[in-house]
């Protein structure tokens, strides 16, 4: 019979090397700049001091001038707004004491801190997910600067804290970038009308539908019931590489629209057939094989995962489906106001040296810009219009 071991005399051995859950970073940062044709505008003027950043928002001139006659007194207005956006804290710490550092088979430390760097991360694509569908005002966001919870960087009115009034004044307000489904005439100044026409079958995400939006996005800032007549409302105009004449629009779509957006015939047949042959290795770029963004029409279409965990509207559609929201950005879509970028903080008053604490800490604000006539005072949510982005919904039904 073999000679068995007490428990406490067996050996093991625990690896100092942690293993983390993925974190994603955040797919935006390509599309931030501090120039303000940039989809997302970098701010960093509060980086000294303030608590608010007000964007000054200018539309182009759209009278029609004089020719022979007097120009005085016939001087055209400009049309100018500032919006405003407002910036929080966002803190977070791990402490420990000196027994437990003794005891713990891994470096609390080191570990505390690349988890401190994953969270702030976490945070701020979180902020610029939510702040896509954020419902813009002109007063400061609720929650900022409370003592008790973690704060609100996100401007303006988030969607799930938005009230049926909320997504109506919205909605009604921005009726020339917003498209539900595959059809302009799915639209309705009550949300949940319009978003009641999106159904499993025809209103799926494709090629077709980021083209519709597109369209509105060219034919934003023109009467259409007027030929050549401007009607003062922001255009939504092309984002354009540096050195690059090409106009481009950013589409961000959650994972479910994605899904339909690559079994779509006409996506799927410009990716195998009119693409170069990537030299001679498809699966290294074609997204057929790597499943990245994609591009039609003068679009680019990118997944964002989190648009599907934070944004899918639940039950809304035709026969209760699930609805998506994407997003097609062109310049100035959404602020992002840098107070404090992300830095380590300590615990230094301890208990005698015997405790010890890692921290984080940073204070930006994001929004989506929007802007409301000159002449409207203390603007409310139905005066704003979205500066720089179509809304678009779609169906969202989950995997089978």
């Amino acid at each position: 019979m073999f000679t068995g071991n007490h428990v406490n005399n067996e050996i093991v051995k625990f690896r100092r090397q942690v293993a983390y859950d993925f974190l994603r970073s955040s797919r935006l940062d390509q599309f931030m700049g501090s120039d303000a044709t940039s989809p997302i505008v970098r701010l960093s003027d509060l980086s000294a001091d303030g608590k608010q950043i007000n964007i000054p928002l200018v539309t182009q001139l759209t009278g029609p001038g004089v020719g022979a006659g007097t120009l005085r007194g016939n001087e055209e207005m400009i049309d100018s707004y500032g919006f405003p956006v407002w910036a929080d804290w966002a803190r977070n710490a791990v402490a420990n004491n000196r027994a437990r550092n003794k005891e713990s088979s891994f470096s609390i430390q080191s570990t505390a801190r690349k988890l401190l760097s994953g969270w702030a991360k976490r945070l701020i694509r979180d902020d610029l997910v939510d702040a896509l569908l954020s419902i813009p005002t002109a007063a400061e966001q609720s929650g900022r600067l409370q003592q008790t919870g973690g704060g609100n960087r996100v401007n303006g009115i988030k969607w799930s804290a938005a009230t049926a009034g909320n997504k109506n004044s919205w909605v009604t307000a921005n009726y020339d970038r917003v498209v539900f489904g595959q059809l302009i005439s799915n639209y309705s100044t009550t949300f949940a009308t319009a978003v009641a026409n999106v159904d499993s079958t025809n209103d799926k995400m494709t090629a077709a539908v980021g083209s519709l939006a597109k369209a509105l996005a060219q034919q934003s800032g023109v009467d259409p019931n007027n030929p050549g007549v401007y009607n003062g409302r922001p255009k939504i105009s092309p984002w354009m590489m540096e050195g690059d004449d090409q106009e481009w629009y950013i589409c961000l779509c959650g994972s479910r629209g994605f899904r339909d957006l690559k079994a779509d015939a006409t996506m799927y047949q410009a990716n195998r057939d009119a693409r170069s042959r990537e030299g001679g290795d498809p699966t290294k770029a074609n997204p057929i094989f790597t499943g990245g963004g994609m591009i039609y029409d003068g679009i680019y279409y990118l997944e964002i995962p989190e648009i599907t965990q934070r944004l899918l509207l639940k039950g809304v559609g035709a026969s209760s489906i699930d609805v998506e929201p994407f997003f097609l950005l062109g310049q100035a879509a959404l602020a992002y106001a840098t107070g404090q970028m992300p830095r380590p903080t300590t615990l230094e008053d301890g208990d005698y040296d015997f405790i010890n604490g890692l921290g984080i800490e940073a204070q930006y604000g994001v929004g989506k810009i929007a802007k409301a006539p000159l002449l409207t005072a203390n603007a409310t949510v139905g005066d704003l219009v979205d500066w720089g982005m179509v809304t678009g919904f779609v169906s969202g039904v989950a995997n089978a």
